[in-house]
């Protein structure tokens, strides 16, 4: 066996193991996210890496990985010899997200409603009917399942991973939050100003994309202003 040789099968078997880590680690923050957001762990519960292994048929090693994935995007806070604790749904920190989205999403809805082929559009154009039913009927889990359809969409049509990933922990932040208005007057309202921003997206209309997107930020806000007070 030459060096190379060696070299390439010593990488090979040090580097499947971590493969196989980083998929369990991607199942176990999916899964444990999932269950943040849908208000099913609701916030302030008290954590530990050996239940959510448990319950997820994991080792405590994907588990830590997940965590600390979830702290830096504040759904988790890891307290010394103390656990895991689901952070508390903050309405000034939505106010900040609205303040960051303004900036961000904003540049990605008009990159990816630019960019979005014929295909992408029609997408787009069957996302906003069906959302537009769950929202009637009332069905928040499936109205988010058909929100991330459509942002990977406007992700893949944008094709710019820096705008994708500055974004990914602010949907899961917001989706919460919404989670939390289930059954509240205003959250029908948010969610059909929402679906005004798929359909221009679909329409191939960018101006009116951001400019539903701002009247939803606008009107958000003012929401978040009066329960504040």
């Amino acid at each position: 066996m030459n060096g190379v040789t060696a070299v390439i099968q010593s990488t090979s078997i040090l580097t499947s193991p971590n493969k196989d880590l980083e998929g369990l680690a991607i199942t176990a923050y999916n899964a444990i996210k999932d269950q943040i957001v849908s208000l099913e762990i609701p916030p302030g519960t008290l954590m530990s890496e050996n239940s959510l292994g448990a319950s997820l048929g994991l080792s405590r090693t994907p588990i830590r990985e997940a965590l600390r994935r979830l702290e830096r995007e504040y759904l988790v806070a890891i307290l010394p010899r103390r656990g895991i604790v689901v952070t508390e749904i903050d309405l000034k920190s939505q106010l900040q997200l609205i303040e960051f989205r303004r900036g961000v999403e904003i540049r990605l809805i008009r990159r990816g409603t630019d960019r979005a082929t014929q295909d992408q559009r029609a997408k787009f154009a069957q996302y906003a009917d069906q959302m537009e039913a769950c929202a009637e009927a009332g069905d928040l889990t499936q109205y988010i399942a058909l929100d991330s359809e459509f942002d990977r969409e406007i992700d893949l049509a944008a094709s710019n991973r820096f705008l994708t990933d500055a974004m990914q922990p602010v949907h899961a932040l917001v989706r919460r939050f919404w989670h939390l208005q289930l059954g509240k007057p205003g959250l029908i309202v948010a969610l059909k100003q929402h679906i005004a921003v798929v359909r221009a997206a679909a329409e191939g209309d960018a101006d009116m994309a951001c400019k539903a997107l701002t009247e939803l930020y606008d009107l958000s806000e003012k929401y978040l202003f009066d329960q504040l007070s």
